[in-house]
């Protein structure tokens, strides 16, 4: 398996990842409904322009092909990073979630992004832990409607230190 970043031959391999999240953990995906060909198209494309303009980082963990994990790093103003990271069930537990987002905030902040908020569901504890073995904080919360359930989310951050 390899880290590297998210390529503009990516597009099959990237919608198969999402569509497989969108099942594995709707929350992840923002997404209301299954997302089509065309909605994914264009957060593909969205994402390659950002990547070039700098304000993103989106690597992957390819294993022969395969998307096994994706983690990108939005920048939301001057120096604040906003992560997103997907791992795909069959790879978790390995620290391949954990290994890419170090190295995708070493990215970041080598385009000057330094400090990350990411959000979470709060009864998601798998992910909470995950974050707080990366040194994020809890610095809030927000409930949200999604599907019809009402979650709360706990707002995690964290600088570079």
């Amino acid at each position: 398996m390899r880290v590297r970043e998210l390529a503009h031959d990516d597009i099959k391999r990237l919608s198969k990842f999402m569509i497989s999240a969108y099942y594995d953990y709707p929350l992840a995906t923002w997404f209301e409904d299954e997302p089509t060909v065309q909605q994914i198209e264009e957060i593909f494309e969205g994402k390659l322009r950002a990547i070039a303009s700098h304000r993103l980082v989106d690597l992957i963990t390819d294993d022969s092909g395969i998307i096994a994990a994706e983690c990108e790093i939005a920048r939301a103003d001057f120096d604040m990073g906003v992560v997103g990271i997907l791992v795909e069930r069959g790879y978790r537990g390995r620290n391949i979630g954990g290994e890419l987002l170090v190295k995708a905030m070493e990215e970041a902040v080598r385009i000057g992004m330094t400090r990350f908020t990411a959000e979470v569901d709060e009864e998601n504890a798998d992910a909470m832990k995950f974050f707080s073995g990366l040194r994020f904080t809890p610095v809030g919360y927000r409930d949200i409607e999604h599907r019809g359930e009402s979650k709360r989310i706990a707002i995690l951050q964290r600088g570079i230190s």
